[in-house]
């Protein structure tokens, strides 16, 4: 262990041209006690379900009784989300069509309305989602620290509605220091997909091999890169193991401050 973060050796820092995050949970802190309260069948749950219950009662459209409403969209994210998370090639559901399959379950919702009630659904929730994350102003210094050093910066993430997205890097400033965005929702694919690590680095100028991932997810931000030679730092605050019979990434880090300890940007 050197400053605070773990080397495995695999890597020779001078190599690294380029840095790619992910997003949720890495830049931008998801706190899930920011989302609203509520009682389902008697036990406390949350979800942004009841904002999108609440407005789209508000402006009038017919729908089921709030129970109905949570259950049909719980089930319909179960399934979408199902459907894709067995998908051999990682591709994406967009929010919209995932919206649009809640909606047409809603049989109180007149066919002509329903894609209507899709969109006001998901914009609802997705704000809600979006309000819910935290972000430090540290790691924009940090954004900063790494495009002075001259290496480009790039993001890729897996989230589903591409508008939010990047509604959410404007806000916090973020999508000032990035040089490649791939948002899942946009490119039609998820991470550990191997072709986003390759376009990413297209997009950089740079080979994979010199760019440095850094992500919180082991699938996602450790064995998707390694999948097309590209390196990364596992963000692991809370110290726990690989999964069993994964090899270690070639940095590990509990904050994400200490990616400029990585790149000996830290002095």
């Amino acid at each position: 262990m050197e400053g605070g973060f773990f080397i495995f050796g695999r890597v020779s820092v001078p190599d690294f041209h380029a840095v790619v995050f992910d997003l949720f949970d890495t830049l931008v802190d998801f706190d899930p006690g920011l989302i609203p309260k509520v009682m389902i069948n008697g036990k406390p749950e949350r979800t942004t379900s009841i904002n999108a219950y609440e407005a789209l009662v508000e402006n009038g459209y017919p729908v089921p009784l709030y129970e109905d409403f949570h259950r049909h969209w719980i089930e319909t994210s179960k399934e979408v989300w199902g459907e894709r998370d067995r998908d051999p090639e990682h591709r994406e559901v967009t929010s919209r069509a995932r919206f649009m399959k809640f909606a047409d379950r809603l049989d109180s919702l007149p066919p002509e309305r329903r894609e209507a009630a899709a969109a006001l659904a998901m914009e609802t929730h997705m704000e809600r989602l979006i309000n819910s994350t935290a972000f430090e102003a540290a790691r924009l210094l940090m954004l900063g620290r790494i495009r002075e050093a001259g290496l480009r910066v790039g993001l890729i993430s897996n989230f589903d509605n591409t508008e939010a997205a990047h509604r959410l890097l404007g806000r916090t400033g973020i999508d000032a220091y990035l040089e490649a965005t791939l948002i899942s929702g946009e490119v039609g694919y998820r991470k550990p997909a191997r072709r986003l690590y390759i376009q990413v680095a297209d997009a950089l100028g740079v080979s994979p091999g010199e760019v440095l991932f850094v992500g919180d997810n082991f699938e996602a931000d450790v064995l998707g890169p390694r999948s097309a030679g590209m390196p990364s730092a596992w963000l692991n605050p809370r110290g726990g193991p690989p999964p069993d019979g994964a090899a270690a990434p070639d940095y590990e880090i509990k904050n994400l401050l200490d990616v400029l300890k990585v790149l000996n940007l830290d002095a």
